[in-house]
């Protein structure tokens, strides 16, 4: 991508950087807390926080590459300020909902016979929504 308005120095985001950094937490907090719902166990709950961040990881990456990564492997960045709070929401979504919907099925694979599927989604979107508006906005304004 073309480095327009870029100088060497400025301080910027990337983009591809955010969508994993949100990705891998909303992975381990959604893991965590759904399996905290379904099992009532501390153990499990720590067990998913791991397996959830990798999780994360994983989709964060993948999600990342699509979205953001060119074929010469560079990557989008804009200056931080409030004008990249745009760009910067939509990372945090992207990486935030598609990483929490990914776990609430996971979580709905592994536990199908005793999850209430709505309320996993609810409390997966939540966790999304949330920390993905979270990370933009200090990535963003930071």
């Amino acid at each position: 991508m073309p480095t327009q308005g870029l100088n060497p120095g400025d301080r910027v985001v990337d983009l591809a950087a955010l969508v994993v950094s949100v990705a891998v937490t909303t992975g381990a907090v959604t893991g965590a807390w759904l399996v905290w719902l379904i099992k009532r166990g501390w153990l499990a709950a720590a067990v998913a926080f791991v397996v959830g961040a990798v999780i994360g990881f994983v989709l964060g990456s993948a999600i990342a590459h699509v979205s953001y990564r060119t074929g010469d492997r560079a990557t989008t960045v804009v200056n931080v300020g409030s004008a990249s709070l745009a760009s910067t929401i939509r990372a945090g979504l992207l990486g935030g909902l598609g990483t929490s919907i990914g776990i609430a099925l996971v979580a709905l694979w592994a536990f199908s016979a005793t999850s209430p599927a709505g309320t996993l989604f609810r409390v997966a979107i939540g966790c999304g929504v949330g920390l993905g508006l979270l990370f933009a906005c200090v990535a963003s304004l930071a």
